[in-house]
C-alpha cells in the first residue's frame, strides 16, 4: 500500500476520532493514556452522602489536569473550577513525514459546565469547536467547526494528584494535576 496513502487514512480516522469528543479521541490512543490503576487505600474519592448540585466541584478537583505522555502526539487537558464550570483542550499532531518540517493538527475545544453527583462526573458543553489543519490537503481544512454539545458521563476517582475518568464504554483517562 502506498505510505502516502496510509498516513492519510490514519489522519481521517484520527480527525473522525476527535470530533466525536474526548472520549473518542483518547480511544484511537488509548494506550497511550491508559496507566494501571492506582492502589486502592489511598484513594480520595468525593463521594458525598448527598448529591452535588450544578456549580458545586469538590475542591481536589477544582484546578488543571493534563494527560500527555512522552513520545505521544495527543494532548489532553482539563481545568475545573470551583463554581461548576470547566474547559477542555485536545490536540493531536503528526508530522507528514520524516523529511518534512510540516505537521498535521487536529484540535478539540470545550467549555461548559460540570456536575459531580457521588463518583459521577458529567461534562454539559455550551460550546464546541473543533480546527484542523492539513499541509497536504488545505483545501480540507477548518477553523473553529461547531461541535456536538451531547453531555458526556464519567466515574471519577482521585489519588495522589492523578486524576481518572472513565467513560461509559470503560475507557479510562489518566490526568495529572498541573500548576495553573
Amino acid at each position: 500500500m502506498n505510505l502516502r496513502l496510509l498516513l492519510y487514512g490514519v489522519r481521517r480516522a484520527l480527525m473522525v476520532s476527535l470530533t466525536l469528543g474526548a472520549a473518542a479521541m483518547s480511544a484511537a490512543c488509548a494506550t497511550e493514556h491508559d496507566e494501571p490503576s492506582p492502589p486502592p487505600s489511598p484513594t480520595v474519592s468525593a463521594a458525598p452522602a448527598t448529591p452535588t448540585w450544578a456549580g458545586a466541584v469538590p475542591a481536589a478537583l477544582v484546578g488543571a489536569w493534563e494527560s500527555a505522555q512522552p513520545g505521544s502526539n495527543t494532548t489532553l487537558a482539563y481545568r475545573f473550577t470551583a463554581d461548576g464550570r470547566y474547559a477542555y483542550a485536545g490536540v493531536l499532531t503528526s508530522p507528514l513525514s520524516a523529511e518534512s518540517n510540516e505537521f498535521y493538527l487536529l484540535k478539540r475545544s470545550t467549555a461548559g459546565a460540570v456536575e459531580v453527583d457521588g463518583r459521577t462526573l458529567t461534562l454539559r458543553p455550551s460550546s464546541a469547536t473543533t480546527t484542523r489543519k492539513d499541509p497536504a490537503h488545505p483545501g480540507d481544512d477548518y477553523t473553529d467547526r461547531p461541535g456536538s454539545l451531547t453531555p458526556q458521563r464519567f466515574v471519577w476517582s482521585l489519588a495522589d494528584d492523578v486524576f481518572t475518568l472513565t467513560n461509559e464504554d470503560g475507557l479510562r483517562f489518566v490526568f495529572r494535576r498541573v500548576d495553573s
